[in-house]
């Protein structure tokens, strides 16, 4: 069947998600989910291309390809081989001399994969003419329940808009590479005066003021409860991020309805919308804690329940920023692949929902049971014992600098150096160095800082991995140490993040001198980070600011910063500092109304942002004093 593209994958909802993803480009698929049928379907089909996972029931990724290999009428047959675990070199090269066209580790961006499907497809080319410009992903939520779309678009590095639907209710959540960054909804009760109301913060007649101010275009209910001293700037940004939360979390609760994911696009309107500050990981742990349906639940866990639990395999899912339990980590601990899911779900409630979310999260993986495939133990690092997270509300500038620093020593460093380890180190001691830097490095404790920090962190957590594959298992070490072009391919790839490790460091240097007040200098260093790295909007923002600060007086030196700061906000729409700058430069201007929309914007894309949150509570300030006696009176 000319045009067809089987996908061979065991989780069954992320092959529902990526065959979405490529009949929306054209292709017809099939997904199938062991090797043995695998490799009856190849026989049936002559697929133009089979995406194969590596740890399959019965027939394993590298059986099937071998097979496929030995069989002439198929032998050409392009294959795409995907992993979610630690291949060792001999692996990788096996998957090579059995003619792969890629060998994949999960998470893989989509945009990526769907590029390597056309380009190594038989007749993939002609599939491109009729590739619409825009994919749509999504479907029933009882096909792919809302947690696991959250959680394979965060593996796929998806930037859009998923909307939900379910009957009248309507949720927006804005995506930029997998990680949720602001929510919308449409239901009353989600609105921050109705959260404050049911709370018991405010009365329904200090609501009723609110919101009758907020009629009269005196500002957002938020700012304008601020200036009547109902709340002060803390208890609105911890109410804006308590709504934010509710938004998001309400989904989980919903047992039926749509999901449709939009790449490329953006939640039209201001309203409803606002930063969210944890990770998708902690998120969907959350969510299903508290909000997923029970029976829905026992379902999924009655359907495998004779599948074995074990450890998740993939380095990026095992260590991602996820707030367990003490009892939780040890019932991952003590996974040896021997319990099945059924004996293990016989606990209570909170086990049964804890069980779920590991399996949604992929930190721990189902596997039929013995006698269909074997797992390859040798090339996963143990957990290490020490389990203590890290504090999850470090502060966004630590992190920050902790990161730079990580680049910064790694950046010239063999793999040795990367892990922190002597050349003289033993397996156990590599090991355990790896498992620590993984979790500190994880992309996603950097969800609150910028896109060039969010990248770097990529980054920095691409190299811990890279040096571990290429020291960690013994045989691996020495062909390390014999084969210096190892070294300089791991070199090639720490040049790659040098660029964004200058610019923040930049950026870092221009915020210390913008504190002190030293403008000029505060200048030099923002335009530095800018030059070196020009998609940075926040870069461009933060230049055009210091620029006005250099000469607050000159008319032309404001046009110039206007400029600057126009161009962070585009390349940087989700952040709150370009707006909060463009704010202060109206304000010079006298242009009061457009300046407290420009801090109302700042303030939905972050809560936190206090300096918006202030200037917004002086403009509201001058407004009460600016009125007469007799229009106080009146009001009243």
């Amino acid at each position: 069947m000319a045009g067809t593209i089987l996908c061979v994958d065991d989780d069954r909802h992320f092959c529902q998600i990526l065959g979405r993803a490529l009949s929306q480009s054209g292709w017809q698929v099939e997904t199938v989910h062991d090797g043995e049928r695998a490799l009856g379907r190849i026989r049936e089909l002559s697929p133009a291309l089979v995406t194969l996972d590596v740890m399959l029931p019965r027939f394993d990724g590298f059986t099937v390809l071998e097979i496929l290999r030995r069989d002439a009428t198929l032998s050409k047959t392009p294959v795409l081989l995907i992993t979610g675990c630690t291949l060792t070199p001999e692996q990788e090269e096996r998957g090579r001399s059995l003619g792969a066209a890629a060998v994949l580790r999960k998470p893989v961006p989509l945009d990526q994969l769907l590029a390597l499907v056309g380009q190594h497809s038989l007749g993939g080319e002609g599939n491109e003419k009729g590739r619409p410009k825009a994919l749509e992903i999504g479907g029933p939520l009882e096909e792919i329940p809302f947690p696991a779309m959250l959680h394979h678009l965060h593996g796929l590095r998806a930037s859009g808009v998923l909307v939900l639907e379910s009957g009248k209710k309507k949720k927006q959540i804005q995506l930029r590479d997998g990680l949720p960054v602001a929510v919308r909804s449409n239901l009353v009760n989600e609105t921050l005066g109705q959260l404050l109301l049911a709370s018991g913060k405010i009365t329904p007649d200090v609501l009723h003021e609110s919101l009758t101010r907020a009629q009269r275009g005196e500002g957002m209910v938020g700012s304008i409860l601020v200036a009547m001293h109902m709340l002060d700037e803390q208890d609105l940004a911890a109410a804006l991020n308590r709504q934010a939360d509710e938004k998001l979390l309400e989904v989980f609760a919903w047992e039926t309805g749509s999901s449709q994911f939009h790449p490329g696009t953006r939640i039209k309107g201001n309203t409803n919308t606002m930063g969210i500050k944890r990770s998708p990981a902690s998120l969907i742990l959350e969510g299903v804690r508290t909000r997923t349906p029970l029976p829905m639940i026992d379902r999924y866990l009655a359907e495998r329940a004779e599948q074995l639990v074990v450890p998740g395999e993939s380095p990026f899912y095992r260590y991602q920023e996820v707030e367990l339990s003490v009892a939780e980590r040890t019932l991952l601990e003590r996974l040896d692949g021997r319990q099945r899911l059924g004996a293990l779900a016989r606990g209570g409630e909170p086990l049964r929902r804890t069980l779920y979310a590991l399996c949604v999260l992929e930190l721990v993986e189902l596997r039929a049971a013995p006698g269909s495939s074997r797992r390859r133990e040798d090339s996963l690092p143990p957990r290490p014992a020490e389990t203590k997270t890290e504090a999850p509300g470090a502060d966004d500038s630590t992190l920050r600098a902790e990161l730079t620093a990580m680049a910064e020593r790694m950046r010239d460093a063999d793999a040795f150096g990367v892990l922190g380890v002597a050349r003289t180190a033993g397996e156990e001691e590599v090991r355990t160095a790896y498992a620590n830097l993984a979790k500190r490095t994880h992309p996603d404790r950097f969800v609150r800082a910028s896109a060039s920090v969010h990248r770097m962190a990529e980054e920095v957590f691409g190299f811990v991995s890279a040096a571990y594959e290429a020291i960690g298992e013994p045989n691996a070490r020495l062909g390390y140490l014999r084969d210096e072009a190892n070294r300089r391919k791991l070199e090639e790839e720490i040049a790659g993040g040098q660029r964004a490790v200058k610019a923040e460091l930049e950026y870092q240097k221009g915020e210390a001198a913008l504190r002190a007040r030293r403008f000029d200098a505060a200048l030099a260093h923002f335009q530095a980070a800018a030059e070196t790295y020009p998609d940075e909007g926040e870069y461009h923002a933060s230049l055009g600011y210091a620029l006005h600060l250099t000469k607050p007086t000159d008319m032309a030196t404001l046009k110039k910063a206007y400029a600057h700061i126009q161009k962070g906000r585009k390349l940087a729409p989700d952040r709150a500092k370009p707006y909060l700058y463009l704010g202060r430069l109206s304000l010079v201007e006298e242009r009061a109304e457009v300046a407290e929309k420009l801090f109302a914007r700042a303030v939905q894309l972050d809560p936190d942002c206090l300096d918006a949150l202030r200037e917004l509570r002086l403009i509201n300030m001058r407004r009460e004093k600016s009125k007469t006696l007799v229009q106080r009176i009146l009001r009243r």
